[in-house]
């Protein structure tokens, strides 16, 4: 462990994102033991600032709780072997998204947990020059010491650095564990009461649709090269695009502009907000949804992001479901930002309840 400490400090030029300091804090629950939240990007400061707040906390009872696009791999690293060093759990909350840097911190739990809607996200170690990311050998070198001393298999080392720097491979639960990675779900039953969808009876034409729209976006996450000649068949001849009857061929070109663009894309849904009312007859539906997005070029390393609602009317009639109209991700207003503040702090609540039933 020392050598590849000693090794760590050779890459404090290898940032996997452009950061800003993480935000640490510590929330002491009702049983004595502790809620570590970590948000934002991660920088090197944060090493320090991590060791010195949890320094006080007792072996094993506490959890970190992560919401990240990435950062410093060097911090990301550092914070993943304290973690494994004090036997905390990680975990990445309902509908939250942990990314480079954050997924190596991620791993360094005892045990991990994911929840609803949750994805993590990894590529190679790179080194940014003045036209773009470029793998760094030694980079991947450190990072598959790091893995390996975390007791990943070296099929799950390959798999989590195989991603080029140019792109992100996100992985649900399930991807996960089929890589023989050890990841838990975080309360699956209180999830699936949360849901939003469990009422829904499979095979249903509600629930045709929402898995659709759910596979739609999970599609349009995925790296241009791959998700666009899949958008190709899910869209009707014509379609009605933000409030216009557009074909085909245009929807896809803009798209294409979005893709260019935008090398990383991130859709996530809301878990609860989806909803499905079908016309009589289950020929066709209206999928509405809160989504967050968030976007990211390498070669610029500009980001954007936001939310807001959307809506899908889904053609069931044919062969295969088809889009038949697609509303912009329309931002929220200030009242629903209000309202989505409040059901922030309940899901808080309900984060502080998961983790407490995880921490013994």
């Amino acid at each position: 462990m020392h050598c590849i400490g000693a090794s760590i400090l050779v890459l404090l030029l290898l940032p996997l994102s452009a950061a800003n300091a993480a935000e640490i804090d510590i929330k002491r629950l009702d049983n004595g033991s502790s809620l570590i939240v970590i948000e934002g990007d991660f920088e090197h400061g944060d090493i320090d600032t991590f060791r010195t707040k949890v320094a006080s906390l007792s072996t094993g009872k506490a959890a970190v709780a992560f919401r990240s696009d990435g950062g410093s791999l060097v911090a990301g690293i550092r914070i993943g072997t304290l973690i494994r060093e004090k036997k905390f759990a990680t975990v990445i909350p309902d509908g939250a998204s942990c990314a480079s840097a954050c997924a190596l911190a991620w791993l360094g739990g005892t045990r991990r947990f994911m929840g609803q809607g949750a994805s993590v996200g990894f590529h190679a170690a790179y080194i940014l020059k003045s036209y773009g990311p470029i793998e760094s050998g030694s980079g991947n070198a450190i990072l598959g010491a790091y893995l390996n001393q975390l007791g990943l298999s070296e099929n799950a080392i390959l798999h989590v650095t195989k991603t080029a720097p140019t792109s992100i491979q996100w992985m649900s639960l399930e991807d996960i564990n089929e890589q023989g990675i050890a990841v838990a779900a975080l309360s699956p039953q209180h999830a699936a009461q949360e849901s939003g969808t469990a009422g829904v009876a499979a095979g249903s034409p509600e629930r045709r649709a929402i898995d659709f729209v759910r596979a739609l976006l999970v599609q349009w996450s995925k790296p241009g090269a791959e998700a666009l000649p899949a958008l190709e068949g899910l869209y009707a001849e014509t379609v009605v695009y933000h409030g216009n009857s557009t074909p085909r061929d245009a929807v896809l070109r803009s798209k294409r502009r979005i893709a260019d663009r935008w090398s990383e894309r991130t859709y996530t849904i809301r878990p609860g907000s989806l909803t499905a009312t079908c016309a009589k007859g289950g020929g066709a539906c209206r999928v509405k949804g809160v989504v967050t997005w968030k976007y990211f070029e390498p070669k610029t390393t500009k980001r954007s992001s936001g939310h807001g609602s959307f809506e899908y009317r889904v053609d069931l009639a044919g062969a295969a479901p088809q889009i038949a109209a697609e509303t912009r991700f329309v931002q929220e207003p200030p009242s629903a930002v209000a309202t989505r503040l409040k059901q922030a702090r309940r899901d808080f609540q309900q984060l502080l309840a998961k983790v407490s039933k995880l921490i013994p």
